[in-house]
C-alpha cells in the first residue's frame, strides 16, 4: 500500500510537508473556523446542559441521561430532511438556520437560568431545539468540504477538519467549566451564545460554489417529495459496492466501536483501573491527542493509493487495542493503548470520510453526508445502549473486548473479500465529486 506525494518541493528547491495545504484555500479557511467554533459550542453545551441537570435543577440520573438523549435524538428526524435540502436549496442559508437556532437556545437557557425560571422540563425542551439546530447543521458542514476544496487536497481539508474537532471537543467543556466559575451557568450558556453569533461571521463571505441539482430531483421539481429525495439517495449509496461497503463499517464502528467506548470506558475504569473521576477523564484526553496527531500526520500526505486497505486495517489495529484494553487492570498500560487507538483511530475516520466524498457526485453529496451523519450519530447512542446491557451480561471488560473481536473479525472479512475497497485510492482520477463553477449554492 503506497503512499504517494508526501513532500512536495517549495521555494529555493526545499522539501517541506503540505499539511495545513488546504488553508491556502481562502473558503476552506472561513468554512473550518465556522466548524471549529460549531464543535467548539457543542463541547461545551453537552457539559453545560448535564450541569444545569444534575447541579441548578437537582435531578437524578435518569434525567441526566434523558438531556443527552434529547440533544443527540433529533439527528434521526432532522438529519435526512437536511441533507436533501443541502442537495436542493441555498447551503449558506442552512447553515445561517442551524447557526441561529444553538444561538437562540442557548441565549434563551442563559435567560432563563439568570431570571431563576429554568424548569426540568424546559432543559429538556431547550435541548430538544439545539438539538435540532446540530442536526440541521452538520449534513451541509460535511458537504460543503468538497464544494470548496479541490479534489486533489480533499484528504488534507477532511483531515485539518477532524483535527480541529477533535481539538474543540477536548477544549469546550473545561471553556465551559471556567465560565461557570467565573459567570455561573448562566454565564456557560452565554459564552455558547457569543460564540454562535462570533461563527456567523465566518459564514457570510464564504463563497459557496453553485452545483448542478440531481437530474431525477430537478425533473421532478417541487412535485417531488422528500422521502422520494431520500430513496434516492439510500439508492446511490446500496448500488455502488465500495461505498456500501464503506457504510458498512461505518455502522460497525458506530455500533461496537463508538458506543461501547463513550459507555463502558468510564465503567472500565473503575473497576479494573481502580481511577476516580478525574483520572477517568484523562482517558479520553488520551485517545483525543492520538486523534489530533494522526489527523495531523495524514494531512501532511498528499494522497495514498489502496487507501481503502489502509482503512481496513487501521480499523483492526484499533479493534486489536480494544480487545487488551478490556482485559487491562493497568492504568498506564490502558492509558498507553488509548493514545495508540487514537492514532490508528485518526486514521480510519479520516480515510473512511475521504473515500465517501471523494467517490460520490456533488448533486447527491448532501443526502449521502446525510446518512453518514444518522449512521455516525444515531449509531452511537445505540451502540452505547447495546453496551449497557452487554455489560450488565458479561461484565463491562469482556464486552468491551468482545465488540474489539467483532470489529476485526467484519474488517477482516472485507479486507479478504473486497479488493475493489482494498485497492481505492484517495483520490480517484478523474475526479468524481467534481468542484462546480463559483456561484451562490
Amino acid at each position: 500500500m503506497a503512499i504517494e506525494g508526501e513532500q512536495r518541493t517549495g521555494r529555493g528547491g526545499r522539501i517541506s510537508l503540505q499539511t495545513f495545504a488546504a488553508f491556502e484555500l481562502r473558503d476552506y479557511r472561513l468554512l473550518w473556523a465556522n466548524n471549529f467554533s460549531y464543535a467548539l459550542v457543542q463541547g461545551i453545551e453537552r457539559f453545560a446542559f448535564a450541569w444545569l441537570v444534575i447541579d441548578t435543577l437537582q435531578a437524578g440520573d435518569f434525567y441526566l441521561g434523558l438531556s443527552a438523549f434529547a440533544l443527540g435524538i433529533p439527528v434521526f428526524f432532522f438529519s435526512l430532511p437536511a441533507g436533501v435540502l443541502a442537495d436542493r436549496w441555498n447551503r449558506r442559508m442552512l447553515l445561517v438556520v442551524s447557526q441561529v437556532i444553538v444561538l437562540v437556545g442557548a441565549a434563551l437557557a442563559a435567560v432563563l437560568i439568570w431570571v431563576d425560571l429554568m424548569t426540568l422540563r424546559v432543559a429538556l425542551g431547550m435541548a430538544l431545539f439545539v438539538g435540532t439546530g446540530v442536526a440541521v447543521g452538520q449534513p451541509v458542514r460535511q458537504a460543503l468540504i468538497p464544494a470548496v476544496v479541490p479534489p486533489h487536497r480533499l484528504m488534507n481539508a477532511i483531515t485539518l477538519n477532524s483535527a480541529g474537532q477533535t481539538v474543540s471537543q477536548m477544549v469546550g467543556p473545561a471553556l465551559g467549566g471556567a465560565a461557570i466559575a467565573v459567570a455561573g451557568l448562566e454565564g456557560n450558556f452565554a459564552l455558547q451564545a457569543i460564540l454562535m453569533g462570533a461563527g456567523l461571521i465566518f459564514i457570510l463571505p464564504l463563497g459557496i460554489p453553485a452545483r448542478a441539482l440531481d437530474p431525477v430531483a430537478a425533473a421532478g421539481s417541487g412535485l417531488r417529495v422528500m422521502a422520494a429525495d431520500v430513496v434516492d439517495g439510500f439508492r446511490f449509496i446500496v448500488s455502488n459496492d465500495n461505498i456500501r461497503s464503506l457504510f458498512v463499517l461505518l455502522l460497525v464502528t458506530s455500533l461496537v466501536i463508538n458506543g461501547p467506548w463513550v459507555t463502558l470506558l468510564p465503567r472500565v475504569a473503575q473497576l479494573q483501573l481502580d481511577a476516580d473521576g478525574p483520572a477517568a477523564s484523562w482517558l479520553f484526553a488520551y485517545l483525543g491527542i492520538g486523534l489530533t496527531c494522526s489527523s495531523l500526520a495524514l494531512a501532511s500526505i498528499r494522497g495514498l493509493r489502496n487507501a481503502g486497505g489502509w482503512f481496513i486495517c487501521a480499523l483492526m489495529t484499533s479493534s486489536t487495542f480494544a480487545i487488551v484494553i478490556g482485559f487491562s487492570h493497568s492504568y498506564l498500560l490502558t492509558a498507553l493503548l488509548l493514545a495508540l487507538t487514537g492514532l490508528s483511530a485518526g486514521v480510519f475516520t479520516n480515510l473512511n470520510l475521504t473515500l465517501i466524498q471523494s467517490y460520490t457526485p456533488q448533486p447527491v453529496m448532501g443526502r449521502v453526508m446525510a446518512i453518514f451523519t444518522l449512521i455516525m450519530l444515531g449509531g452511537t447512542p445505540v451502540g452505547g445502549l447495546l453496551g449497557g446491557l452487554g455489560a450488565a451480561w458479561l461484565g463491562a471488560g469482556n464486552w468491551f473486548s468482545l465488540c474489539g473481536v467483532a470489529s476485526v473479525a467484519v474488517g477482516a472479512f472485507f479486507l479478504l473479500t473486497n479488493p475493489g475497497l482494498r485497492r481505492m485510492p484517495s483520490h480517484p482520477d478523474p475526479p468524481v465529486a467534481a468542484q462546480a463553477e463559483s456561484g451562490s449554492g
